[in-house]
C-alpha cells in the first residue's frame, strides 16, 4: 500500500532528524519520553474523527441596504406585502433576489437599517450595523471558542453537482487554532459539543452549480460572549454553502424568536450600563414592529424574526464520541494521547488533471517517494519544528502544508491531492515518533500510521 511506504519513510526522516538534533544539542534527551506502558498518559474515550470545518467568521448578512435585491430563502412559502398582509402574518415586505425571485424573507434587516437617528447622532440600533459593536463580538466569537462552529459535509461526489450529500452541524467546546495574524487554521482536531442537544440532525442536502443547499434544521449554539452566557437558537433553518480548496462560504437563514433575542441582549441593555446604546423597551418597540414570523393572533404580534446570516470557515478534523487532549507521552505518542483513527477526505486525486499529471511523474509510488524525501529536502526546519514542539497542531499543520507544496512543485497534482499526502506525512511523524524513532521498519511503526492518520489510499481515492 502507498501509505504504509509513505508513513515509514517519513518516519526514517524523522529518525534522521532526531539524531542531527542530538549532534547538534538542539534537542533535550528528556522531551521524548520513553512511553513505557504510557506512563503518564490519559486515557481518553474512543472517539469517531471525520473531516470538516471550522467556522473562521459568522455574522449578519449585510446587503447594501433594505431596497437592494439579494439571494436568500423563502422560509414561509408565500410572497408577502406589508399593504396587502394575509390574516396570518404581520405585515411586512419580502426581498427579491437578482433574478427577480420574489419572497426572500429577512427582515431583521429593519432593525439593522433602522435609520432613526438618538440625541447623541447615534443611530437607534446602531450596534448590529456592520463592523460595530453586535457585528465585531459574534465575529470574534467563533474565532475565541465563545462561540464554535463546526460543519461536517460527507458524500461530495461532485463539487459542482451532487444529488445527495450529507451535512451536520456542531456546537463545541473547543476554541480553533489561530495564527499569529489572528486568523483561523486550518486541519486542527475539534470535539463536538458533549451536549447533543448542540448538534443538527443529520440533514440530506444537494450541489446544484456549485453551491449546496441543506435544510430545515434547528440550529443551537451555547454562547459566552462577554457578559452574554446563554443559548443562540435559529429555527427551522436553511444553509447554503460553496465549498472551495479547504474552505467555505455561505449563509444559514432561519427563524430567530423574540425571546432568545430578549434573552440575549438583556444584560447589555439594561443590567450593564446600555452597552449596546438602546434600552431593552426601546428593542421591543422595535420587535414589535417589525418580528414577521410565528403569528399570534390573540396579541396580532408576530413571535419571531426571519434573519439571515453569513458565515466561512476553514477544513477541520471533528472528533466525535470522545475526547482528543494532552498528555504525558504513551506508549507510541509524542507528548498526548494517541488520537483516534480518522476518516480522511475521499477521492482527493481521481480528476483528469491528476489522474494526468499522476502519470507523468510515474504513478503513485512515486508521488510516495517524492512525499517520503520532501522533509528532509524541502521541509526540514518544518521537521525540526514538530520534534521540538512534541508534534503540537501549530507545527503538524505547517509541516503538512510544505510537504503538499514540495509535492506540488515536483508533480503538478492540485492542492487538494497534494494536501492527503501532506496531512498524512504530518500525521504520522507527529503522532508516531516513539515507535518510529526506535525503528521505522518495525510492526509497531506501520500500526501506529496504520491506526492514528488518515488512509492514503482513501484520502486519493487510488
Amino acid at each position: 500500500m502507498h501509505r504504509t511506504r509513505l508513513s515509514l519513510a517519513v518516519a526514517s526522516a524523522s529518525t534522521l532528524a532526531l539524531g542531527l538534533l542530538a549532534c547538534s544539542g538542539a534537542s533535550d534527551p528528556q522531551m521524548l519520553d520513553d512511553g513505557t506502558g504510557g506512563a503518564g498518559g490519559t486515557d481518553l474515550p474512543t472517539a469517531q474523527v471525520t473531516s470538516g470545518y471550522v467556522a473562521s467568521t459568522f455574522g449578519f448578512f449585510y446587503p447594501d441596504g433594505l431596497e437592494s435585491q439579494f439571494d436568500g430563502f423563502d422560509l414561509d412559502g408565500r410572497v408577502s406585502s406589508a399593504d396587502a398582509p394575509a390574516n396570518d402574518e404581520c405585515p411586512h415586505d419580502d426581498f427579491v433576489s437578482p433574478d427577480g425571485t420574489p419572497g426572500i424573507d429577512y427582515n431583521f434587516m429593519q432593525i439593522i437599517f433602522d435609520s432613526r437617528m438618538k440625541e447623541d447622532g447615534q443611530f437607534f440600533f446602531g450596534g448590529f450595523r456592520e463592523g460595530q459593536l453586535v457585528d465585531g463580538v459574534i465575529n470574534g466569537a467563533v474565532k475565541n471558542g465563545s462561540m464554535t462552529v463546526l460543519l461536517d459535509v460527507q458524500g461530495v461526489d461532485d463539487f459542482d453537482n451532487d444529488d445527495e450529500v450529507t451535512v451536520q452541524v456542531f456546537g463545541s467546546e473547543d476554541s480553533p487554532f489561530k495564527g499569529t495574524d489572528d486568523e483561523v487554521l486550518p486541519f486542527a482536531t475539534l470535539s463536538v459539543h458533549p451536549d447533543t442537544a448542540y448538534h443538527t440532525e443529520v440533514l440530506t442536502g444537494s450541489i446544484v452549480d456549485g453551491v449546496l443547499t441543506a435544510g430545515p434544521f434547528d440550529l443551537v449554539f451555547p454562547i459566552n460572549i462577554q457578559i452574554v452566557r446563554d443559548e443562540f437558537v435559529v429555527r427551522e433553518a436553511w444553509l447554503q454553502i460553496e465549498l472551495g480548496d479547504e474552505t467555505f462560504q455561505g449563509l444559514i437563514a432561519g427563524l430567530w424568536d423574540v425571546t432568545n433575542i430578549r434573552d440575549i441582549i438583556g444584560k447589555p441593555t439594561t443590567d450593564n450600563g446600555n452597552a449596546a446604546n438602546f434600552t431593552i423597551e426601546e428593542f421591543e418597540e422595535a420587535m414589535a414592529a417589525h418580528a414577521d414570523a410565528d403569528f399570534d393572533a390573540d396579541s396580532g404580534l408576530c413571535g419571531a424574526f426571519t434573519t439571515m446570516f453569513t458565515f466561512s470557515g476553514v477544513q477541520a478534523f471533528i472528533a466525535r464520541g470522545g475526547g482528543v487532549g494532552p498528555g504525558m507521552p504513551g506508549s507510541g505518542g509524542a507528548g498526548g494521547a494517541m488520537p483516534p483513527p480518522i476518516d480522511s477526505p475521499r477521492d482527493q486525486c481521481v480528476g483528469d488533471a491528476d489522474r494526468a499529471a499522476l502519470d507523468a511523474a510515474g504513478g503513485p509510488g512515486a508521488i510516495g517517494e517524492l512525499a517520503a524525501d520532501c522533509p528532509g529536502s524541502a521541509c526540514g526546519a518544518e521537521l525540526t519544528d514538530v520534534l521540538t514542539s512534541g508534534g503540537s497542531d501549530a507545527s503538524r499543520i505547517a509541516l503538512g502544508d510544505c510537504i503538499a507544496q514540495c509535492i506540488a512543485d515536483g508533480s503538478g497534482l492540485s492542492p487538494m491531492c497534494t494536501d492527503c499526502y501532506g496531512s498524512i506525512a504530518a500525521c504520522s511523524t507527529a503522532f508516531c515518533l516513539q515507535p518510529c524513532a526506535a525503528d521505522p521498519g518495525s510492526q509497531e511503526c506501520a500500526q501506529c500510521a496504520l491506526d492514528n492518520c488518515p488512509s492514503l489510499d482513501e484520502c486519493t481515492g487510488l
